[in-house]
């Protein structure tokens, strides 16, 4: 599956509207642990992007840890 890379934020409203309340402050801590991948946004280095389809993928497989 190809990176849907969006900024942090973007990502937080996405995956908020398909149920999944995943905060940019929890994105922030995977990032820094390496447990996700990001990218840097070449237009404004300031903004780190993170592959939407990948959190999708890991908040889906938690929730089924806990259900």
């Amino acid at each position: 599956m190809d990176p849907q890379w969006k900024s942090m934020n973007q990502a937080h409203i996405i995956l908020k509207g398909e149920g999944m309340n995943v905060s940019v402050a929890k994105m922030s801590r995977l990032a820094s642990k390496g447990s996700i991948k990001v990218e840097k946004d070449p237009l404004d280095e300031r903004v780190t992007l993170v592959d939407l389809n990948e959190l999708r993928a890991l908040f889906k497989s938690s929730k089924k840890l806990r259900g």
